[in-house]
């Protein structure tokens, strides 16, 4: 059996400097690092159906917690639509992990987390970042 891929840590480099949203990411991180450790070869289908209906709902109010965001504080047009278009792009992606679970094509644990924690990170690090410092420049 592989090793487990490395928990994610998290540190300052990912903080934002909006607490609420800083806060719903160390959720997301906690789920992922929960479900990288629960994760193993002989995982059966109902328990990974479990892990990525929990993912995908907190991620969904996550996501919608921050749109709300960008409307309260004017985000200008184009970046918001980006920025929401990688939230759709991420929730078609899981949903559709989703759907194959349920007719029963299993996803191996590293293409399942991997891909998880490299879009949570590049979406911190680089769409979100960019919105945060405009909240915190229009709060300013």
């Amino acid at each position: 059996m592989a090793g487990k891929i490395s928990p994610i840590v998290w540190n300052d480099t990912f903080a934002t400097g909006v607490t609420t949203i800083d806060d719903q990411h160390k959720i997301l991180v906690n789920m992922l690092n929960e479900a990288n450790e629960r994760l193993d070869e002989s995982t059966t289908r109902d328990v990974l159906l479990e892990i990525v209906k929990d993912l995908i709902s907190y991620a969904l109010y996550h996501f919608d917690e921050e749109e709300e965001l960008m409307i309260h504080t004017r985000y200008p047009q184009t970046p918001c639509q980006q920025h929401m278009e990688e939230h759709r792009a991420f929730s078609e992606r899981v949903t559709t992990i989703q759907r194959e679970l349920v007719q029963g094509t299993l996803i191996h644990r590293d293409e399942l987390i991997g891909y998880l924690n490299n879009w949570l990170i590049n979406h911190i690090m680089g769409t979100d970042k960019r919105f945060e410092s405009f909240v915190l420049a229009s709060e300013g």
